[in-house]
This record gives C-alpha cells, structure tokens and sequence, in this order.
C-alpha cells in the first residue's frame, strides 16, 4: 500500500498544481501554460501506472496508452512555449501549435488501429510487450502495425521530442549565463535575471527522470522496487519544485519574494492593487523606489497622452528604457494591470486610433490609416484588423456609412 501511494506521488503533485493554478486569481499567458503542462504531466503520469497493476483491465488499458502517447508528448512543446515566456514577451500564433502535429497524427493512428483491432486485443499486445512475451510469429500484420506504430514509432518520436526540449532549455540555459552558484544567490532572493533560468534548471532534471523512466521501464514501474520508489519521490520533489516556483506570485522582472515563497497561496488570493502593494519593497534592478503607480503614470503619460504608440518602430525595450527600467517589469506590469501583453496593448491603442482616423476621414486611403495609425504597413493593419474585427477595414467602413 505504502508502495502504491509513493508511486503516486509525481501525479498527485502535478494534480495538485494544476488545481491550484485553475484557483489562481491572476492567469497571465505563463500561469495558463504551466497549468497545461502540469494537466498533461498529470495524464500521462496517471495513464503510465496502469500498466503496473497485476491483473490489468485490458479495455482501461488500451485507452489509458492511447491517452498517455498523445498527453506526453503534447507536453514537450507546451513546455518550450512556457521556457520561452520566462524569457520574452510573445503573443502566441498558431504558428507554435504545429509542435503538436506529431503527438495528434500519432493519436490519430492509435484510434484507428485500435478501434480496427479491438480494444480487448490491444489491451493484450500492451500487456504482451510489457511482459515481455511476445511471440511474433502468432502475431497478425494487424498486430504488428499495432506495434510497430503505438511502440516503436512512438518511441522514437518521444526520444526525438525530448532531445529537441533539451537543446532548447539548454540554448535557453547558455543565453541566461547560468551558473550553480546562482542558485544559492536565487534562494536568497538576490538575483532577479535567474528565476528563469532556475526554472529551465528544474524542467533539465526531470527530463533526465523522465528518460530513466521510459528506458529502463521495467523496473521503474514494479511497485515493490526500490528504484521505482527512489525514482518516484525524486520525481514529486522536482516537479513540487517545478509548480512551487513557477506558481507563486513573481515580482515583474521575474525577483520572487522570498515572503511570498513563504505564503504562496495568501498571496495568489490577492486583489491586483494589493499585489502591486505587496511587492513594492523589492530589489528591483532598475525601477524607482517610488511605488509602482508611478511608474504606470509614466507609462501611460507616454502612451497615451503623447501617443508613443504611433511611433511603427516602437518596441518594449524602448518604453523601457524611458521609464529607466527593464524589458520584462515592462511586461508583467503591463499584463497585470490590462489583462493582456505588451504587444496586444500596444495593438488595441492603435486599432481604436486606426477606427476613429477612418470615422473622421472617411475617403483616407488604408496605406493613409495604417501609417497613420503606427502600422509598418497596410497589409499588417488589415490583418490585426481582420483578427480583432472579423472583417476588412475596407468591409467596416461601408457598415459605417450604411449607418449614417
């Protein structure tokens, strides 16, 4: 019994995290990305432990392995989409959802062969390879695409992907000028450019856990081993360390109070103004130690009242060198107090100018509004204006008329 509950642990870690970051009051793009990786880290965790029961129910079985393929490997670009905001500010395209092609086509193929050969069946060729006591000469070709595509192929697509996560978080590591000794300065609450790159630290180790586990599978997943056991708690610490630090409410800049990694949960439940409060006694490189409003003041007087955002070459690392700060304090700060990134505000500003432009000069060219308004060019104009509106500028102005 002891056994079972210590081999659950890395997925009831992961549960855990990922119902407390669904709880979370303040979701930037982040949060919502750590609580799919720890939602899929969950599944496949959950779905891997079927196949240490002694005598498996061979349909849960056989959708349990279909369930785990697809969430573990959807995990692995998940997680690169994540590294990748610790670092920058980015709006999602659906560009980066081409990642997950390998884990749904594979997915795909898992329903069909299973569904073609049964689900009965399947669940017993599962049983068969994890036993090691399959006899390929009774096998049919059915069978044997069954396994050629749920194992092997599958196999290889996830050491594939793991390699590829681990040059990116490594890349990531490199470009950061990691150290070890940064860690202990990170715990202390010194440092305010290694959060991130603690971070990518806590994902290298459990990719290595992660690997230990697939290939050397067969003893991992015996309940009674006592790798499996070692395996198992090393696994929660991480990912506890994983969803601990990427959980708790950060400092925009990415310094974490070391009071808050002390009450974590008190603070997640905080309204935004008092979040700003709580905060505003940080080490902060570079931001004035008047009070966070302030600088806010100073970053809409340049936005608004003096129309930064018409500026088409203006960039977050220029707003932050006026308000004598840094790049990423400009992002959080942005994303806490409207709700979205830099580069979506920045956009908004310039639609509800590029909309008023049209309604008081009605004849103006797009080329005209689109410059105008701080786009690069009309081609960009139309397509955020597509994106946000649903239809051309050339289409809204004619509702616009009709309307008169």
């Amino acid at each position: 019994m002891l056994g079972i509950f210590i081999v659950q642990l890395p997925f009831s870690v992961c549960a855990v995290w990922c119902l407390i970051l669904l709880s979370k009051r303040h979701k930037n793009l982040s949060d919502r990305l750590v609580m799919w990786v720890m939602g899929l880290l969950a599944v496949s965790l959950y779905c891997g432990s079927m196949h240490m029961d002694v005598n498996p129910n061979y349909n849960r079985l056989a959708i349990g392995n279909v369930i785990l393929q697809f969430s573990s490997l959807a995990v692995f670009p998940v997680i690169c989409l994540y590294i990748r905001s610790c670092y920058e500010d980015y709006h999602i395209s659906w560009v980066p959802y081409l990642s997950t092609l390998p884990s749904l086509i594979l997915l795909l193929i898992s329903i069909v062969l299973t569904s073609v050969i049964g689900i009965d069946r399947s669940g017993q060729l599962i049983e068969m390879i994890h036993s090691g006591v399959v006899q390929r000469n009774l096998l049919s070709r059915l069978d044997k695409a069954y396994i050629l595509f749920t194992f092997q192929i599958y196999f290889v697509t996830f050491f594939i992907s793991l390699c590829i996560s681990l040059i990116y978080v490594f890349a990531k590591l490199f470009t950061g000028k990691f150290k070890f000794k940064h860690i202990a300065s990170f715990l202390r609450g010194e440092k305010s450019s290694f959060v991130a790159n603690v971070i990518c630290l806590f994902f290298v180790i459990y990719f290595i856990l992660w690997a230990v586990s697939v290939i050397f599978g067969s003893v991992i997943c015996d309940t009674l081993s006592v790798w499996s056991v070692v395996w198992s708690l090393t696994a929660a610490v991480v990912l506890f360390l994983i969803g601990y630090v990427t959980t708790v409410p950060a400092l925009p800049g990415g310094y974490i109070n070391l009071d808050r990694l002390r009450h974590p949960f008190g603070a997640m439940r905080q309204s935004t103004q008092e979040y700003l409060q709580g905060i505003d006694s940080g080490p902060m490189a570079g931001v004035a130690t008047s009070g966070y409003d302030k600088i806010m003041d100073s970053f809409k007087r340049y936005m608004i009242k003096e129309r930064g955002y018409l500026n088409p070459s203006l960039t977050i690392e220029e707003i932050a060198r006026v308000l004598n700060t840094n790049r990423t304090y400009v992002s959080k700060l942005v994303n806490l107090y409207f709700g979205m990134s830099f580069r979506d505000y920045l956009s908004s500003l310039r639609m509800d100018y590029a909309k008023q432009l049209m309604k008081d000069e009605p004849d103006a060219s797009l080329d005209y509004i689109a410059v105008k308004s701080g786009f690069q060019s009309s081609t960009q104009f139309i397509r955020k204006f597509r994106e946000v509106e649903g239809i051309t500028p050339t289409v809204w102005k004619a509702t616009l008329r009709t309307k008169r």
